[in-house]
């Protein structure tokens, strides 16, 4: 594969090769490859074992139904259509 560069793309490369930053011009690429697989993993993290639907439904009604002891139990009056539009005057 052949990659043309503009000029100033030219110019930074021989910069970063007089600098002893890469040895030759086709490092360039290895490099901003591996920029680019930085920034892909932190918009799209990859996931080691993706879960089946089955495998993780059966996660998410295990987390909703597990016991939660330091959980605080709420009163009627605590969940009452009053209390929680109690501010905005319905």
């Amino acid at each position: 594969m052949v990659i043309a560069l503009n000029p100033e793309q030219e110019r930074i490369v021989g910069q970063a090769i007089e600098a002893g930053l890469i040895e030759k011009a086709e490092d360039a690429v290895e490099l901003g490859m591996g920029t680019i697989r930085l920034r892909l993993e932190t918009v799209t993290p990859p996931r080691a074992n993706p879960l089946s639907h089955e495998d993780w439904s059966k996660a998410l009604n295990e987390f909703v139904n597990r016991d939660r002891p330091d959980a605080p139990l709420l009163s009627d009056e605590d969940i009452s259509r009053e209390s929680i539009y109690a501010d905005r005057g319905l």
